[in-house]
């Protein structure tokens, strides 16, 4: 049997008190108004923003209701930053197409612990991947929980 370790542990390193580079999460939560129902292919919806140095550790996106009623529903979403547009979700269907409050709390691997290196803030940013077959007006949510990192070196 292996045993394996992770810097974290090997280096002794405190549980996080808010400051360091563990320190305690914070969450980004935005609410869309109500979205109209000519929501079409490919438009976006500017969530906010992810600081320098965020590390996001969960996503969760809901439809407060039904936004496509078709009875073969066509809507998807996209979930993620500008320039990367499907970070945390690409194309996903489990958003709005059926009756009631829905939610995805997947996140696409690529974006598991997706670190904003940028050197500015992050748009967080939904796209319309495809329209819906019989739009519904309705409204979004979004939480993404993240911690900042603090820069390197200046842990001491």
């Amino acid at each position: 049997m292996a045993t394996w370790q992770t810097a974290v542990y090997a280096n002794k390193v405190p549980a996080g008190t808010g400051h360091g580079d563990f320190c305690n999460s914070t969450h980004l939560h935005a609410v869309t108004g109500t979205l109209p129902t000519t929501l079409a292919t490919n438009d976006v919806i500017n969530f906010g923003y992810l600081p320098v140095n965020a590390v996001v550790v969960g996503v969760i996106l809901k439809a407060q209701s039904q936004l496509d009623s078709n009875g073969a529903p066509t809507l998807t979403l996209d979930l993620g930053v500008a320039g990367t547009p499907q970070l945390w979700k690409a194309a996903i269907t489990t958003i709005g197409r059926s009756a009631g409050a829905t939610s995805d709390s997947t996140i696409a691997s690529a974006g598991g612990l997706y670190k904003n290196t940028s050197g500015a803030k992050a748009l967080v940013i939904g796209t319309v991947h495809a329209a819906a077959a019989t739009p519904v007006a309705g409204v979004l949510e979004l939480d993404i929980e993240y911690y900042v990192e603090d820069a390197p070196g200046s842990n001491p």
